[in-house]
């Protein structure tokens, strides 16, 4: 696969991840009911979101959902971490995408390829922080959830277990989404590098070459 080819890529599945992303926090469904005997399946279906808490009911075909109404209120910390990981990793994403176009070699917005280069450096850099930022509220979030739901389902307790909801999964999907664009950035970035390297040489061989030759014609003259 050639530069142009893989920088490419990596704006697509940058921008992939941005989109997922935006659907996790769209669907706000990161719990959901599990189906289990313990859950009333059939009657009611509860998703709770990191802003708030839903129930479709399938009899009458009615969803209640309840919001926070202060964000000041004492709130769980794998709820805090959860939130601060999505609007981290969605600030950061943006950032990536804006700083990646430039810096592809498609684009004529910088004419020089060290600049792009560099670019590309940064915007790798900030996608790797946006992936690792999601990755830790993602287990955070998620090792609480499985924690809760085991002891709830090992003990018997009645009322309703939640298992992990859909929104967990897109934004899993946009952390590796998020983590390959890096990945594909660094390469991208280690192309450049090897090119402008090999610059240098070849300009350095024609010079040497060119001075060596009015010697030598002042030589012949002298002598003749």
């Amino acid at each position: 696969m050639s530069r142009g080819q893989t920088e490419v890529l990596g704006l697509l599945i940058a921008l992939t991840s941005l989109l997922l992303l935006i659907a996790a926090a769209g669907k706000d469904c990161w719990r959901q009911g599990a189906k289990d005997q313990l859950t009333s399946v059939g009657l009611s279906f509860r998703c709770r979101g990191l802003w708030g808490e839903c129930v479709h009911d399938s009899l009458v075909g009615l969803r209640t959902c309840d919001v926070s109404v202060s964000y000041m209120e004492n709130l769980p910390a794998d709820l805090l971490a959860m939130r601060v990981a999505l609007v981290g990793m969605c600030v950061l994403s943006v950032l990536s995408i804006l700083i990646m176009i430039p810096g592809l070699r498609c684009t004529t917005l910088i004419p020089s390829g060290l600049a792009q280069g560099r670019l590309l450096q940064v915007s790798g850099a900030l996608c790797l922080c946006g992936g690792v930022c999601g990755a830790a509220g993602l287990l955070w979030y998620g090792v609480d959830t499985y924690t809760t739901y085991r002891l709830e389902a090992t003990l018997g307790m009645p009322g309703i277990t939640f298992e992990f909801g859909l929104s967990y999964w897109l934004m899993l999907g946009s952390v590796l989404c998020s983590l390959t664009s890096a990945v594909l950035a660094v390469s991208s970035v280690s192309r450049i590098s090897d090119a402008i390297r090999m610059q240098p040489k070849s300009a350095h061989s024609q010079p040497a070459q060119t001075d060596m030759l009015p010697q030598s014609t002042s030589n012949d003259k002298t002598y003749i």
